[in-house]
C-alpha cells in the first residue's frame, strides 16, 4: 500500500516533483474540486493544455429531495466556473500567457458543462450567458472545443429541437456558434482512435511515447482489435418514448505516456440488469479497447450504474479517482466491488475529490480506511518518460491551491 507522506518527504522523489509547479516532461492532471461538478485540467509533457468538463450545478435538488449536493469549495464568492479559471491561472508553465489548447464536453449535462439560470452573468459580447465552460472561455481562451455531437447534434434525435426547452443547451450553441463564426475556435466532435485529434502542439518530437485516443464518442466506439470504429448504439434503442439518458453517450479518452496509461470516460454507464435495456451497458465493449491502465477515473461519479465488474477487472487500475459531488456517491455496490480481490490482483487506491458525512455514516468505517482521501483536488502526476507517477491531493487556501499530502511514488507497468 502506498505511504502518505509529506510533500518533500518521499523516497525517490524531489520536492519539486511534489510541488505544483508543472515542468518540461511532466504529465499532470488536475481533478479540481468545486462542490459543483466534473472538471479536470492537463498540462501534457511539452505544455500542451486540456480541459475535460467544467461543471456547475445548482446548490440543492430543490423542495422534497433528501439527497445532498456537496458545498461550493471553498466557498461561493466565484461560482465555479471562475474557480477553475483562478487555477488553471495558477497552474499554467512559467511564461505561458492562459490558454486552454483542448476544451472537451463529455456530455449534456449540468454538471459536466455548466447550468444558466435567470440571474447567470451575460458574457462581455452580451451573445450568451455564463455558466461552466462559458464561464471558463470568458476569462481563458479555447483553442479547440471537442464534445460528442458537433455540427449536427443529431444523435439519437435533433438536439436542437428536442433541447428546445434548455437554456444551458441553448447557450451552449450560441457560445460555440459565437467563437466559431469569428474563428476564435474550432470545434469538432471527437474522434476514435489514436488519429492525433488531440495532440502536443509544441514539442510533439521530444515524447514520441505521449499519444490520446478516441475511444467513445455518442453511439461510437474504437475497437483496438480490429482497428476501427463502429456504432455501439442505435437511436431506435436509446430514443424512446419521446426521451433519453445523455449518460451512455458520453466521450472516452485514453491517455499514454510511456508505460503509463489513464482512461476518464464521463458517465457512461455498465449496468445491465433490473429493467435496464442490454445496450446500457457500454462499459463492458469500452473496457476492452481501452485495456489495462495505471490510473482511471469512476465512470458517473460511481453511481450504482456504473464501475461494473467487467470494466474494473480489465482496466485493473492502480490509482482510482473519484469526481462526486451527491450524497449517493459512490453506490455501496460499487464500494464493494472496489475492496474485491476477486476482480484482479494488487493494491487499489482510492481517491475522491469529495465524499458527503451522511454517506461515511451509512457506509462505515470499511468505506472510510477504502480510501486514501475522501476531500480535496485529485492531481495526478506522470514523471518524465511515464514510468512512474504520484499523487497529490491538495486544498484551496486563500484562494491558492496548496499541496496537503503526497502517494506514491507508484511504478507503471
Amino acid at each position: 500500500m502506498s505511504l502518505v507522506l509529506s510533500a518533500n518527504a518521499q523516497p525517490g522523489v524531489s520536492a519539486a516533483d511534489t510541488s505544483l509547479s508543472w515542468k518540461a516532461g511532466y504529465l499532470d492532471i488536475h481533478h479540481f474540486h468545486t462542490g459543483r461538478g466534473n472538471t479536470a485540467f492537463f498540462i501534457f509533457p511539452d505544455g500542451t493544455t486540456m480541459l475535460v468538463d467544467a461543471g456547475e450545478i445548482g446548490g440543492s435538488f430543490g423542495p422534497g429531495q433528501t439527497l445532498h449536493i456537496s458545498p461550493a469549495y471553498p466557498h461561493d464568492s466565484l461560482s465555479a466556473g471562475e474557480w477553475i479559471s483562478r487555477y488553471i491561472r495558477q497552474l499554467m508553465p512559467t511564461g505561458r500567457k492562459p490558454a486552454i489548447d483542448y476544451a472537451l464536453i463529455t456530455h449534456f449535462h449540468a454538471d459536466h458543462y455548466g447550468s444558466i439560470t435567470g440571474v447567470s452573468k451575460r458574457s462581455s459580447t452580451g451573445k450568451f450567458r455564463l455558466s461552466g465552460i462559458t464561464a471558463v472561455a470568458e476569462k481563458i481562451p479555447v483553442g479547440n472545443l471537442i464534445d460528442r455531437g458537433y455540427p449536427l447534434y443529431n444523435f439519437p434525435t435533433d438536439l436542437r429541437k428536442h433541447y428546445g426547452g434548455d437554456s444551458t443547451f441553448l447557450n451552449y450553441l450560441s457560445f460555440v456558434d459565437f467563437h466559431t463564426r469569428r474563428g476564435e475556435v474550432k470545434a469538432d466532435t471527437l474522434k476514435m482512435g489514436p488519429v492525433g485529434q488531440i495532440r502536443l502542439l509544441r514539442k510533439a518530437g521530444s515524447y514520441p511515447s505521449f499519444k490520446v485516443t478516441g475511444i467513445k464518442s455518442g453511439s461510437s466506439l474504437w475497437d483496438k482489435e480490429r482497428g476501427k470504429t463502429y456504432q455501439l448504439l442505435k437511436a431506435e434503442e436509446v430514443f424512446r418514448g419521446g426521451s433519453f439518458n445523455e449518460n451512455p453517450l458520453s466521450l472516452a479518452l485514453k491517455i499514454s505516456y510511456g508505460k503509463f496509461d489513464y482512461f476518464t470516460g464521463g458517465d457512461n454507464t455498465g449496468l445491465d440488469n433490473y429493467e435496464t435495456p442490454e445496450w446500457f451497458d457500454v462499459e463492458s465493449p469500452m473496457a476492452k479497447s481501452v485495456g489495462r491502465v495505471e490510473a482511471t477515473t469512476f465512470n458517473h461519479h460511481g453511481n450504482r450504474d456504473a464501475m461494473n465488474e467487467n470494466f474494473l477487472k480489465e482496466l485493473s487500475a492502480k490509482v482510482l479517482i473519484q469526481q462526486s459531488w451527491c450524497s449517493d456517491h459512490p453506490g455501496q455496490e460499487l464500494a464493494h466491488r472496489l475492496a474485491s480481490s476477486s476482480l484482479y490482483s494488487g493494491d487499489r487506491d482510492v481517491f475522491a475529490t469529495y465524499i458527503h458525512p451522511e454517506t461515511k455514516v451509512t457506509y462505515g468505517s470499511w468505506f472510510v480506511n477504502a480510501y486514501k482521501s475522501m476531500e480535496g483536488h485529485v492531481i495526478l502526476r506522470v514523471l518524465p518518460g511515464g514510468d512512474r507517477y504520484l499523487v497529490l491531493v491538495a486544498e484551496t487556501e486563500n484562494g491558492a491551491l496548496k499541496v496537503r499530502k503526497s502517494f506514491g511514488p507508484y511504478s507503471s507497468e
